[in-house]
């Protein structure tokens, strides 16, 4: 049976089983501890659940500031109907072209200088640290994304959040391809009765 914390319409969260007021951080110490939580509104019965998780997530991310960049975040609004693991996947694969671009310009400067064979033997190992360090950024990410889907908790919201998504996105282009046609209509009639008339 779930832990249920009532959530007041003053924000405030009760625990109604240690009877007192408990802070955000208490609900992310009880699901870390692996209990079930449920957040519910005192006066309404809505379950917030998702939306008290999200909220200690973001209260995360504001403590350790930096923990998801911020042009990945604004990628995630953006993206409307991808996945996190697309968004990701796609912010790994920029940050990799950015990385080669930049290493065949440092080749080039190395291969014009006179002195670029001592230069090319200095800058060797930082290149192999570099690269040892993105693949363990990448590894740790892909882990973390993981673990995210595959939590009892959070694996199921995330998919229920994208098909949400999903469903707005086929929505939205529904009505654009709707109200494209209907544009195209009307134009094509405005041109045809603005056209000659024969009498």
């Amino acid at each position: 049976m779930p832990r249920v914390v009532k959530r007041y319409s003053n924000r405030k969260l009760y625990d109604t089983n240690t009877s007192r007021y408990v802070a955000l951080d208490d609900i992310a110490g009880m699901v870390r501890r692996g209990e079930e939580v449920e957040v519910t509104d005192n006066e309404t019965g809505a379950d917030l659940t998702a939306v008290t998780l999200a909220q200690i997530i973001l209260e995360d991310e504001r403590r350790r500031s930096g923990l998801l960049s911020l042009s990945l975040l604004r990628d995630l609004v953006r993206s409307g109907g991808s996945t996190i693991a697309d968004v990701t996947s796609r912010s790994l694969e920029a940050i990799g072209e950015i990385r080669d671009a930049a290493g065949r310009r440092v080749s080039e400067i190395v291969s014009e200088s006179p002195m670029g064979p001592a230069i090319d033997e200095v800058l060797s190992g930082p290149r192999r640290r570099i690269d040892e360090m993105q693949k363990r950024i990448d590894l740790g990410i892909k882990t973390s994304l993981e673990h995210l889907r595959n939590h009892p908790a959070i694996g199921p919201e995330l998919e229920r959040v994208e098909g949400g998504l999903r469903e707005i996105e086929a929505r939205l282009k529904s009505l654009l391809s709707t109200e494209g046609n209907s544009q195209a209509g009307s134009s094509k009639s405005d041109r045809d009765s603005s056209g000659p008339h024969p009498s």
